[in-house]
């Protein structure tokens, strides 16, 4: 990413003066990223498509297009505009541990970033129960959001990530610290775009944060959480999720060339 697509995605992200590293930065860059990028897989559900992990595909979609994208494209999009601004990150390999009774495949992507002496996990692109914001990676109780947080180092050396739920703490992820390539996320990211048991593409879902709560589409259902309110809506047709899309989320997208035939999937 060169020096002008790094001011623009600032931009985008109402953070133009965080262009030098710093933990303080790199915070609020974290949240405006959750609050203005959405989670969605629109590209995946809808159209069919693997998503092009390449930086100059990303930044077209995410930045000048206005549109969001997957845990894969979050990160390694985010990760490209980190370097950038001369961070110390590298991307790393999850494995999803929420809800799931066995220990799962590698899914996801995550960030570990250095700076100003400190190690940071990273994470753009996990929505629903995942953190809010940067966490230190360090095995202390952190509160994000006004939730707690935890990482746990297990016998293998791996990293896990639980959050406090129900008074007892629920594993969320799990992941290496160790640097994982663009080209590996390829096959990471082609598993979960092709796969018809992978959430993906199973289902449409977008997510994004608001100041005070979130917004989240799960197939034509809308749920917006602010403040202690709830707001739901059902989008009868394509025609009307087209409007919401753009209206709750900022994604201009035409759904005429869906390959979900029928309306009010």
């Amino acid at each position: 990413m060169n020096q002008k697509e790094a001011i623009l995605y600032l931009e985008k992200l109402d953070c133009e003066e965080t262009d030098r590293p710093g933990a303080e930065a790199l915070k609020r860059m974290v949240r405006a990223h959750l609050e203005r990028i959405p989670f969605e897989n629109l590209d995946i559900f809808d159209f069919g498509k693997v998503p092009d992990l390449s930086e100059e595909a990303l930044f077209e979609k995410l930045v000048t297009n206005d549109r969001g994208g997957v845990c894969f494209e979050l990160n390694l999009s985010f990760y490209s505009l980190l370097k950038a601004l001369g961070y110390q990150v590298y991307p790393v390999a999850a494995r999803i541990l929420w809800n799931k009774p066995q220990l799962p495949p590698l899914t996801h992507a995550g960030l570990v970033v250095e700076v100003e002496g400190g190690t940071y996990y990273c994470d753009v692109g996990y929505g629903g129960p995942g953190p809010k914001g940067l966490m230190m990676l360090n095995t202390e109780e952190q509160e994000i959001g006004g939730y707690r947080f935890r990482f746990q180092i297990l016998e293998d050396g791996d990293y896990r990530l639980e959050r406090l739920f129900n008074e007892g703490w629920k594993p969320l992820l799990q992941f290496t610290d160790r640097l994982v390539k663009r080209l590996d996320f390829q096959v990471l990211n082609y598993y979960c775009a092709s796969n018809p048991v992978i959430m993906f593409t199973q289902k449409r879902v977008i997510n994004l944060c608001t100041p005070d709560g979130s917004k989240a589409l799960m197939d034509m259902e809308l749920t917006v959480h602010e403040g202690d309110r709830v707001r739901r809506r059902r989008y009868e047709n394509m025609k009307e999720l087209e409007t919401g899309l753009e209206e709750e989320f900022g994604i201009r997208v035409s759904l005429a060339e869906s390959i979900r035939k029928g309306e009010g999937i």
